[in-house]
Formats: C-alpha cells, structure tokens, sequence
C-alpha cells in the first residue's frame, strides 16, 4: 500500500513539475478555490488534506468525508483584513454503508457600497460586488483504511450587473493508518474552467496538486500535519500544522504557510507572513473553533467556526 502511494505522489509531482508556473497572478476564483476553509484548518496551516477530522474537512479533500462517522454541519464566519466578510455552511452524511455525501455553500462580500458613475463621470448609485460556490461532494471506503471521493463545485462571481461563473471539479484519496493514528491524504483540485467571464476573455482556474498527511504523536498529547502542493499557479508551497489537546475538551492549534514573500516591504511586515494559529472548544456533540492568520502587507484575517455531529 505505501509503495503505491510513494508511487502516485511521485508520479504526480513530475507531471506537474515539467509544466512551469506561467500563470501566476491571472488564475480566476481566487478566494473561493484557494483561501483556506474552517477555523480548525485555517489554524493549521491549511495543512489538511491528510487530516480532515473535522466536519468542514471535505472541503480540503473529498476523501475525508468517508471517514467521518455521523451527520454533521458546520457554519464559518471570516472577516479578512478587516475590510471584507465571508461565510461557510456545509452538511454531510451517510448514504449507506460505504457511501457518503456532503454540500456546502462560500460566500464573500467585498462591500456593497462601491460608487456607480454614468458615462461622463457622475455619480449614480451604489453596487455591491460579491461571490459565492455551491459545492456537493461524493465519497466510496474501499475499505477501512481506503477512502476515495469527488467534489463538483459551480462558482459565481458579480459586481452590479456584471457577473462570471465557472464549473469544476475534486478528486481525491484518504489513506488510515495504526488506527486512524496515522493519515495521508492527496487530491487534485480545480478541473475545470470558467463558464463566461467579466469580459470576453476568460482566465484559467488554479489547478493544484496536494499531498499530506498526519500523525497522532505517541506518548505526546498533540497531532502534526504536513502538506506539500504545486500548481499551475504556484511552483511549490509548504504547510505544517501543530495541535496540542493536553487540556481535556481544549485544543491549541499553530501552523505555518511556506510561500513567496513580498519583494518590497518597507515596514517589514511580511515578517511573519504565513504565520496561523487558533484554539478549540469541544461540549458533548458541538465544537467551537476559532483562526487567526498573518497576510504580512494586507493584514490579518479572523475566522469562528461551529459545528455539530452525531445527530
């Protein structure tokens, strides 16, 4: 088993590392496809797609929801850089013995009070600009410690009475260890392309490849995770996550971004960029989650999630 995993990363990075990064900075959907989604993850890094424990963890790879034993739901709430807010809800459950689905809904507003101006320059009204994505997701266990699965995702953007959409697609793979004390995780996100565009002239989505994994470390009361991935958009980036659960229904999470910096950065603030970190709170069935991550020059971005499983 390992050996065929050793053996579809490899493959899988080749391909892509003999296509270069020509599209860097021209790639469409960028929030909705690539910022992170649930205050757990977003705490570690990102560093989820071999970890996915929580009820949002399909959203990283679709595999994960075969591993996740009950109904749950999941609601977020993001402010980024203290200018624009976002939203997340999502839903799984069962279908069978082996079977499982989920759906969810993102959302990012960027302000509703952008000024409309007529053709000689006068003002006329206000817009509001904004997008969102409907995602559902499938997954199959092949096994208890083998589970596959596909997301199909349509995205909407608009800004007053234009508007953008595009359809495309996850697959991905989950592999449990030592009993589920070890997980490794690859997907390949964002095939596909844009259905129309702001203008005639449609941009590519950024298709990326993932792979991580996690470990329950032994005689340690903590978890690690580590993500590696490459794109169309991006050559390489790292992720690395730490949760520590010493206190009994607490967790502490950090984690940091590998990737490229700012050029010029006169106040030094892309010091710490990359930098994540969050806690959690677990009652009975629920689970409060908070993230904080550090976007160097544009700031700060703050996420709360709530879930709950089991019903």
């Amino acid at each position: 088993m390992l050996k065929i995993i050793v053996a579809l990363l490899s493959f899988i990075f080749i391909i892509f590392g003999l296509s270069p990064s020509d599209d860097v900075g021209t790639t469409a959907f960028s929030y909705l496809l690539k910022n992170d989604t649930g205050a757990r993850g977003s705490a570690l890094g990102g560093a989820y797609v071999g970890w996915g424990k929580s009820q949002d963890g399909f959203s990283y790879n679709p595999a994960a929801v075969g591993f996740l034993k009950y109904r749950g739901v999941s609601v977020e709430y993001e402010n980024l850089w203290g200018m624009f807010n976002a939203g997340y809800a999502a839903y799984h459950q069962s279908l069978g013995r082996n079977d499982y689905a989920a759906v969810a809904l993102k959302t990012i507003s960027y302000g509703g009070d952008f000024v409309r101006t007529d053709g000689e320059g006068y003002e006329n009204g206000t817009f509001s600009v904004g997008d969102f994505s409907v995602e559902m997701t499938y997954s199959r266990k092949l096994s208890k410690v083998v589970s596959i699965g596909g997301a199909m995702k349509f995205l909407y953007s608009f800004a007053d009475t234009f508007s953008a959409s595009a359809l495309c697609g996850d697959v991905g793979a989950m592999f449990s260890f030592e009993r589920d004390k070890l997980r490794a995780g690859i997907v390949v996100t964002n095939i596909g392309s844009m259905i129309g565009g702001y203008t005639d002239e449609k941009y590519p989505l950024p298709l990326t490849v993932k792979a991580g994994t996690s470990y329950d470390l032994p005689g340690f009361p903590g978890v690690f995770g580590a993500q590696v991935e490459t794109g169309t958009d991006i050559d390489f980036k790292a992720r690395a996550g730490m949760e520590l659960d010493f206190i009994k229904n607490f967790a502490l999470r950090f984690g940091y971004i590998l990737q490229p910096k700012a050029e010029e950065d006169p106040s030094d603030s892309e010091t710490l960029n990359g930098i994540t970190a969050g806690a959690g709170i677990y009652y009975k069935k629920f689970s409060l989650d908070y993230a904080m991550q550090n976007y160097g020059l544009l700031g700060m971005a703050h996420k709360v999630s709530i879930a709950y499983r089991g019903f």
